[in-house]
Parts: structure tokens; C-alpha cells; sequence
């Protein structure tokens, strides 16, 4: 069964050597579940010389060509789609996901003319980062195979853990993140719920010199000039997350509610 084949390629995924060999092992599956195409991808600008990119498919020479040159690696609406989501998707349901412009049904019109049809997407988000997908596809006129959507979901998500795994371990090592100690957590929460340093020093009980001189000390650590890119490094790292930024919400990691 297919599915046995998946979790053979799942026990192995440690031993691919290059993304060729992972391309040839998913094209394989592939052909066996009745997809015609499949990408795994960062959602990046791509240029053959960055290292650090992820990108394997096996589409059309010219519609990769195209897209390309199009700079639809972060734009494309799949993979705008794919940030409203944890779990796949189905291509039918891009119209439900995000807002589709005159634009994305023209690029979906010449995806089409390009030979690629309805499909499905995996989506993959890890805080730090860059967020990718592992997509499969059919031609032109042929709806997905909806009895293999399961199995469209874990060969995606082990593909793309395969091939990350290979990217990570050719690119040049990376300094890690600098960390947020748990006061400046707390500070960088309330300046993302939009408060000022004194509302913040009132919520946690504080000085205004102690709110400044955490910002002070995590501006340092993690290289900032200004306050406000802290939030954005919290979210990038996973020291804080979206929902704790919500106006009214109070999470238990955290004192700052409003």
C-alpha cells in the first residue's frame, strides 16, 4: 500500500543524501497516488545562489521560469494561503482562505495554460524560520483525488522535513537568536498590545525606569536601535505568540492583560 510507502520514506528520511534523491523518492509516490506534480518550497524570492532556500519541484521548466521571474515566491496565492493554515488545504478552497485579487485568478488562469490543475498544499511554519509548503498537483481537467488527501498530508509534511533537513545541514551555521528573559517577555507583549512604556510600568506593577531599562537591555542583545523590532523578534523566535497580542487577552505566561 501507499501508505506503507510513506512510512518507509519516513524511517529514511535521515538518509537522504541530496534533494535529488528526495525528489526522485516523492516523484515515485507521486506517480503511484496519481499526482502529476509536486514543490517543496520555501516562500522566498528565489536565486540559485542562496543556500539557505528551499526548492525542489518537478513543474514545468517554463512555468518555474515564469513564476520566477514574477517574484511570486512570497506573493503567489497558495502560498498566501498556506500562512491561514496548519494543516493542508485543497487548491478549491484558496477562495475561503485569503482574498483573491484580479491578479491571482490570472496567475491561477495561467497556471493552467502552464499544465498544472487543481492541487493540494502542506503547509510548514517553524518560528525562526522562513515558511515553506510541500505542494502536489494535477493536470489540467483532472480533480485531486480526494481518498488520497491523507496521504497527500504526511508524505507533504516528511518531505519537507527531509529536504529542510538537508538545507540546514549544507548552509553555513547561523548565530542563534538572542533570548528575552521573562520580564522582557512580559514588557514586549504589552508594547505589542500597543502600549506605552508608563500603561506598561501601571499593568506589571513597575517603574517606567525598569520597563526602559529592560528594552535597553534587550535592544542590545538582540541588536535593535528601537524598541518596536523586539516584538517582531519575539514572534520569529516563539517567545511570544500572536493570540498574546490580542487586545483583552491575558495568557498565563504572561501578567500583561488588558
Amino acid at each position: 500500500m501507499l501508505i506503507d510507502i510513506v512510512r518507509r520514506f519516513h524511517e529514511v528520511i535521515e538518509l537522504f543524501e541530496s534533494l535529488e534523491a528526495i525528489a526522485q523518492a516523492v516523484a515515485a509516490i507521486c506517480k503511484g497516488a496519481g499526482f502529476h506534480y509536486f514543490a517543496i518550497a520555501h516562500h522566498a524570492h528565489w536565486h540559485p545562489g542562496c543556500s539557505e532556500l528551499l526548492r525542489v519541484h518537478n513543474y514545468p521548466i517554463h512555468w518555474a521560469t515564469w513564476f520566477d521571474a514574477q517574484g511570486l515566491g512570497v506573493r503567489d496565492p497558495v502560498h498566501r494561503a498556506s500562512q491561514m493554515r496548519n494543516s493542508g488545504f485543497g487548491w478549491w478552497e484558496l477562495e475561503h482562505l485569503v482574498d483573491l485579487t484580479p491578479d491571482d485568478h490570472r496567475i491561477r488562469a495561467l497556471a493552467v495554460a502552464a499544465g498544472i490543475g487543481d492541487g493540494y498544499t502542506v503547509p510548514y511554519h517553524v518560528p525562526g524560520e522562513r515558511s515553506g509548503s510541500c505542494s502536489f498537483a494535477m493536470e489540467p481537467g483532472l480533480r485531486f483525488p480526494r481518498d488520497q488527501i491523507p496521504l497527500a498530508q504526511s508524505l507533504g509534511a516528511f518531505a519537507f522535513e527531509a529536504a529542510r533537513n538537508l538545507v540546514v545541514r549544507r548552509s553555513s551555521p547561523r548565530r542563534r537568536p538572542a533570548r528575552l528573559t521573562e520580564r522582557e517577555r512580559e514588557i514586549i507583549v504589552c508594547l505589542g498590545q500597543g502600549k506605552q512604556e508608563k500603561e506598561i510600568a501601571r499593568h506589571l506593577a513597575i517603574s517606567p525606569a525598569t520597563v526602559n531599562a529592560h528594552l535597553k537591555n534587550a535592544r542590545s542583545r538582540c541588536g535593535f536601535s528601537k524598541s518596536s523590532p523586539l516584538v517582531v523578534h519575539g514572534l520569529f523566535t516563539g517567545s511570544i505568540t500572536y493570540g498574546e497580542l490580542l487586545p483583552g487577552c491575558c495568557s498565563p505566561r504572561s501578567r500583561s492583560c488588558s
